[in-house]
């Protein structure tokens, strides 16, 4: 879900704005950036989610870390560092672990990853196989060590299922055709038949001396120029529904990288100035702006990502076999809720398992957030709030509890659209077609941008999913959330237009 956060019009008509803009973090409009946030991946079931990550820049390789994070706590599940030569692609999938009950990732791409995707893992190896076009196929399961470690109720690895991606530059490491190319950029690059010089060369410079004792050696500051594009496919009922990440620019203009294996960089290593528009001004949030917790950066990607609500169309007609389904991501969420303490504009800490009301054993306690709903016909018939989430895991059903939330339209049993059942909830829809807003404007649901200023609501992407059925045939669309910035005491912080 993008931001319109500055349009072209905007850009053209206030003299030094796109030169101030560049120099903060934001959400890109163009759909390029450092940092991808892909709201969705599916594996649950007979699904699987494709992901393609571009790198444009036409002279540098770049080195970037792709994290798979469960739906329930942000969990990372697995991660690997890729290496990408100028114009190069990276294209994955997401599938049921063929060996296991968690998901997999499964690439037949060549571009080099470290370490090599199918190779053991714990007790989730992966496997390599020669396709009979000669290509190579690896898959790499996702891992439930996270929470075993940190004692869930949930330790269950068929929680890896369906949950959301990260996609960080780290950094480039080389120009092609200049005195800069270095042993790196070689390795990387691919020759005429599509295939990398030498994978294993950057394999092995993260055990000898160079990267293992210095991993800044030879990269320098992220530039970013990364887009993707995401479809996710129902076999069963012949459907496909195609989605974007959210990209964000300037999210870190120092060199971040990072071991593989490692849970670095993250979203809580980021710039602190950060670009919003407000009142159709581009503020920039700089020096005065003051984090909750200030050793803490990940409040400046949430400030870039807040919306008072998300609004969009639902239609379950079932004369066209129509359903809806919205995917509601909130990819910060991990780093506000995890801790001693919890970081506005969430309002709990995150509670993997907890004694249950009668004291006999443990259940989970969730991390929920109080939303409240609207719905209405195409023809202006309102309802205010009266139907709301199934199951609960409160007794108040207005809430969202998991950091990707799978909401099926329609009352408790109704199918979902991208054919989901892990995580699933429902939300009852008193009509066969028209709009809803959910909205996070709770007076708790605020985050401090320094002083009295404030941003309301929380950091959300996401999109709605429908599917129409025409027989053996089904058709599907995505459609990405319509998002709300509401502020107040922004006044305070000078417009950066023009300087």
């Amino acid at each position: 879900m993008k931001k319109n956060l500055i349009s072209l019009a905007v850009a053209a008509s206030v003299v030094g704005t796109s030169a101030v803009y560049a120099q903060t973090m934001h959400v890109n409009p163009e759909g390029t950036g450092q940092v991808l946030l892909f709201p969705f991946y599916n594996a649950d079931g007979n699904n699987a989610s494709n992901f393609t990550v571009v790198n444009t820049s036409a002279v540098h390789s770049k080195a970037i870390k792709i994290r798979f994070l469960e739906y329930k706590n942000s969990w990372e599940v697995l991660d690997f560092n890729v290496y990408m030569s100028p114009k190069d692609v990276f294209a994955f999938g997401v599938i049921a672990d063929p060996n296991g009950a968690g998901a997999a990732v499964v690439t037949n791409d060549n571009t080099c990853t470290v370490p090599a995707l199918g190779g053991a893992n714990g007790t989730f190896t992966g496997s390599t196989t020669t396709l009979a076009s000669g290509a190579v196929q690896r898959i790499q399961p996702f891992v439930n060590y996270l929470p075993v470690a940190n004692k869930d109720f949930d330790q269950a690895v068929s929680r890896t299922l369906t949950g959301h991606i990260e996609v960080i530059e780290m950094g480039n490491f080389g120009d092609v055709g200049t005195s800069t190319l270095t042993a790196h950029a070689a390795f990387a690059k691919h020759d005429a038949t599509g295939m990398p010089a030498n994978c294993a060369g950057l394999e092995l410079s993260w055990s000898d001396t160079t990267w293992a004792g210095d991993a800044t050696a030879g990269v320098s500051a992220p530039t970013g120029g990364l887009y993707g594009v995401a479809y996710h496919i129902d076999v069963d009922s012949a459907t496909a529904f195609g989605f974007e990440p959210t990209a964000l620019e300037n999210v870190n203009n120092a060199q971040k990288h990072s071991s593989p294996g490692g849970l670095f960089p993250s979203l809580n290593a980021a710039t602190s100035t950060t670009g919003v528009v407000y009142n159709g001004s581009i503020t920039e949030l700089d020096g005065q702006y003051a984090p909750v917790a200030p050793a803490s950066s990940v409040e400046t990607v949430s400030a870039v990502l807040m919306t008072e609500s998300v609004t969009n169309d639902v239609m379950i007609n079932s004369a066209l076999g129509g359903m809806t389904d919205w995917v509601v991501t909130f990819p910060t969420k991990y780093h506000h809720t995890n801790g001693d303490a919890f970081v506005p504009p969430f309002t709990s800490l995150w509670v993997g398992a907890k004694k249950n009301a009668a004291g006999t054993g443990y259940e989970e306690g969730g991390q929920c957030e109080t939303v409240s709903i609207t719905q209405s016909d195409r023809e202006e018939a309102f309802t205010a709030n009266t139907n709301g989430f199934s199951p609960s895991l409160k007794e108040q059903s207005d809430e969202l509890c998991n950091e990707v939330a799978v909401i099926a339209m329609g009352p408790a049993g109704t199918a979902s659209a991208l054919n989901v059942t892990t995580g699933l909830t429902n939300l009852g829809f008193p009509y066969t077609a028209g709009w809803q807003k959910i909205t996070f404007s709770d007076a708790d649901h605020e985050l401090n941008v320094g002083g009295n200023s404030t941003l309301e609501g929380l950091p959300a992407i996401g999109f709605a999913a429908y599917k129409v059925a025409n027989g053996a045939m089904s058709y599907g669309h995505a459609s990405e959330h319509k998002t709300n910035v509401v502020g107040s005491g922004l006044d305070n912080f000078s417009y950066t237009l023009g300087n």
